[in-house]
């Protein structure tokens, strides 16, 4: 409890002591679904300030997409907390910052109670992840219209409970890791991919039918997501602005695509590119390429493979936009302006920005001192699960980084690479835990403690037998 208030009031002072900070934007794909809208200046490109006050507003047409995702319901809880405190507009997004700064310290101190190891070493933990959510990478997310702040919490919740699962499966406590995990995989059509690496994780612990029931449950959850959400596919960023940017041999690779070659002059533009207008109609009388499609391109087709990946591992070590603005207007602060309250794992990131590839050495690193914690046969069930999680999380950030790369390209990279960002900012303490565990039982055991040992193991296999 102690942990858990200290991080709360640490990130309510993080975010607005001297001001509040957060991130610009548009983002209006989301509260529009709730009869809300930014009226900001039409002379700025809204990216310069952060804008919090959303007003009421009757959205008509085809102005607010059909789009669903968990970030709503979080949404619709600021928009009841803003008169609570006192904020003005329908919706004032420090309202938000408000919600989740509590529900991270909530996390922290969760993670404190199921953390195997001494008091100390428990703390440090908590504190080194609620560091990742105070972090300037990440902070800024939790003020903001998106949805990303939304599957960050719900992912710190996710990890609490799984584990608390690992350590001791059961249906209550499968049913309390579902909770989380559908609000992760609704929040964006991208993180359907935590289904599978759930899946995994699941699988590999002992109670059968707990895990047929948690994988029920998140089948079921994400058929009603995919029902009752409308995502699109932009296979105009996939193509024109990431596989055709820069490209000498653009009506070969549009051939090969299914689309006309014509085409290739407009290799590299946006739809806001006033040159496009001129191919727009050629290019809808087309087929367009399905996520399947793309993939197939570039299995065929190496070195745009390894271009784009390239652009999405810029993308990781870039940690946060550095076009969005973290301040708002009357702040005194240059348009675009970014802040650095906290910046100790954008201070790590140095390392990735200077080598990119270095990501996949931390994943590795990760998931191998995961896979020996569970392996040694010394450790405790409980202090087996910090292995389990050291292996969980590299490949929920691989396979975010897939999708995202797959269906976005080299467009908002950074933005649609929180999740993978989040996932291998925490690979740091999670890879640390690990190595101290693993190091604690290279220490030579006096016989006496063999022993004891030997009987601890038979008293805990009695235990598994009975229940």
């Amino acid at each position: 409890m102690v942990v858990g208030v200290v991080w709360a009031a640490v990130m309510q002072v993080r975010l607005f002591l001297g001001g509040h900070v957060g991130l610009a934007g548009f983002g209006e794909n989301l509260p529009c679904r709730l009869g809300l809208a930014n009226f900001r200046d039409p002379a700025r490109a809204g990216w310069e300030h952060v804008q919090p006050i959303w007003t009421a507003h009757a959205w008509t047409g085809e102005n607010c997409p059909p789009e669903f995702s968990t970030a709503l319901f979080a949404q619709a809880a600021g928009k009841w907390l803003t008169p609570l405190l006192g904020f003005p507009g329908a919706l004032d997004l420090r309202a938000l910052g408000v919600l989740f700064g509590l529900l991270v310290g909530v996390v922290c101190g969760l993670l404190v109670a199921v953390t195997p190891g001494r008091p100390l070493v428990r703390v440090g933990f908590a504190s080194a992840v609620g560091l990742v959510y105070a972090d300037a990478g990440f902070a800024g997310y939790l003020v903001s219209p998106y949805a990303e702040p939304t599957a960050l919490v719900a992912a710190g919740f996710l990890v609490v409970a799984l584990l608390l699962l690992w350590e001791r499966p059961t249906v209550p406590r499968a049913l309390a890791t579902a909770v989380p995990a559908l609000l992760v995989v609704g929040a964006r059509p991208e993180y359907v991919t935590f289904v599978p690496v759930l899946a995994f994780a699941l699988l590999w612990m002992r109670g059968r039918r707990v895990v047929a029931l948690m994988v029920a449950t998140w089948i079921a959850g994400l058929g009603v997501f995919h029902a009752v959400t409308e995502a699109k596919f932009d296979d105009h960023q996939a193509v024109f602005q990431t596989i055709l940017y820069d490209d000498p041999t653009a009506a070969a690779d549009l051939a090969s695509l299914g689309l006309d070659p014509e085409l290739a002059p407009a290799a590299g533009l946006s739809r806001d590119d006033p040159s496009w207008v001129t191919f727009a109609d050629r290019y809808h009388r087309t087929a367009h390429p399905s996520p399947l499609r793309i993939a197939g391109f570039y299995a065929t087709h190496p070195w745009h493979a390894v271009r784009t990946v390239g652009w999405g591992f810029q993308g990781v070590a870039g940690l946060r936009p550095h076009y969005l603005g973290s301040y708002p207007e009357g702040a005194g602060k240059p348009e675009g302006e970014r802040e650095y309250r906290v910046a100790v794992y954008s201070a790590i990131w140095e390392v990735f920005r200077r080598g990119p590839l270095l990501v996949l050495v931390l994943w590795a690193a990760t998931a191998g001192a995961g896979w020996l914690v569970v392996r040694r046969r010394s450790l405790t069930p409980s202090e087996k699960t910090l292995g389990r999680l050291a292996v969980f999380l590299p490949l929920a950030a691989l396979a975010q980084f897939a999708v995202v790369v797959l269906v976005h390209g080299r467009v908002e990279t950074v933005r649609h690479l929180a999740m993978t960002n989040w996932l291998t900012a925490m690979c740091v303490p999670v890879m640390a835990a690990a190595v101290a565990l693993v190091l604690t039982r290279l220490r030579p055991v006096p016989r006496w403690q063999h022993r004891d040992q030997s009987c601890a193991s038979i008293h805990s296999q009695m235990r598994e037998i009975k229940r």
